[in-house]
């Protein structure tokens, strides 16, 4: 009997279910029925650290075992104040922001230190978390807030969320919520503040670097940033929306027009024009190109700027008001089918 149930409680840490503290004997020095043998460990081995256990967070059901204890053994909700009030302790115990092993270790030192038990064996799992999740917002296929029952990597929570919209751009943001240790040792006079990491896209996607793929604990804010769009529009082959995923390479009008497979026949190089967002009444300005200059070399390729159009307009086409509101309305709609320029 005794050795299933140290197969079962190993089993159940390794998946990170569970938190133990193991003990045998009673202050009294009496040894109950059944108590699990101690398990021999590699010296400095921490089982927390391989395994991770389960963050405990406010409002969570944590199930607490002691062996033989009946009266301190139970379900028990973590309060408002992140504490977990337990008879015949004196005081409550801090549990938000412990693991499972944590808690569990130290509860166990509180009863040896009040001197209810010599050396106790303590089980400590969730029976149903309140707060493990993390919030994933930004293009990607389903936003919101997904449930993590341990640290997970970013790569398995952008599954969770469906993947990586056409239009995310080349950084993802975490925000990490205020760790409960820091905060405490920080007191009353400057409590922890949250924290930020960048990851870059295409290190992340390419998997050339783990240390990319990060530990995404309960309570983060995963933030996935929008790639740079330009429109081109027009007597163009295959008009389009594109996302510019790498900012610091940006899209030149000529790669854009390679983009869209060239020109028309009928197309006016002379007269296109950039349509850019603008500070003035009208909240757009219109740049004027010489197609045919940019392609010769005579003028400087620029650079298109995050929500530009570039329209080309057909050599029919002679008033400019009618040329501009063509513009954005064919944006508008080519928007619906964004392409990813590479």
């Amino acid at each position: 009997m005794n050795a299933k149930r140290i197969l079962v409680v190993c089993a159940m840490s390794a998946f990170g279910l569970t938190g133990v503290a193991h003990g045998q004997a009673r202050v009294d020095g009496t040894i109950p029925p059944q108590t699990p043998a101690q398990t021999t460990q590699q010296p400095g081995l921490d089982a927390s650290k391989l395994f991770g256990g389960y963050m405990i967070g406010v409002g969570d059901i944590i199930n607490i075992r002691i062996s033989d204890e009946p009266d301190v053994s139970g379900q028990y909700q973590v309060s408002e104040s992140g504490d977990v009030k337990i008879p015949l302790l004196e005081k409550p115990i801090h549990a938000d922001g412990l693991s499972t092993f944590d808690f569990s270790s130290k509860l166990a030192q509180e009863l040896k230190t009040q001197q209810i038990l010599k050396d106790p064996y303590v089980t400590v799992f969730i029976e149903r978390g309140m707060t493990q999740n993390v919030t994933v917002s930004g293009p990607v296929a389903r936003p919101g807030i997904y449930p993590i029952e341990r640290p997970t990597r970013l790569l398995d929570v952008l599954s969770m969320s469906g993947g990586l919209a056409p239009n995310a751009g080349g950084t993802i943001t975490i925000t990490h919520a205020p760790d409960a240790k820091a905060d405490a040792k920080a007191g009353a006079d400057g409590a922890a503040s949250a924290t930020s990491e960048n990851i870059d896209v295409a290190t992340l996607m390419s998997g050339d670097n783990r240390v990319a793929n990060v530990l995404v604990h309960a309570g983060d804010n995963i933030t996935v940033g929008g790639a740079a769009i330009v429109y081109v529009v027009g007597a163009v082959t295959k008009p389009g929306a594109f996302a510019v995923q790498d900012p610091r390479k940006g899209l030149s009008v000529l790669k854009a027009i390679a983009l869209v497979e060239g020109t028309t026949p009928t197309a006016k190089l002379g007269s296109a024009i950039i349509v850019r967002k603008s500070t003035n009444e009208t909240g757009r300005e219109e740049i004027p190109l010489d197609l045919d200059k940019i392609v010769k070399g005579k003028v400087k390729d620029p650079i298109l700027m995050s929500d530009d159009v570039l329209f080309v307009p057909n050599s029919g086409l002679k008033s400019s008001a009618k040329r501009l509101g063509d513009a954005l309305t064919l944006a508008a709609g080519y928007g619906l089918g964004l392409r990813i320029a590479p």
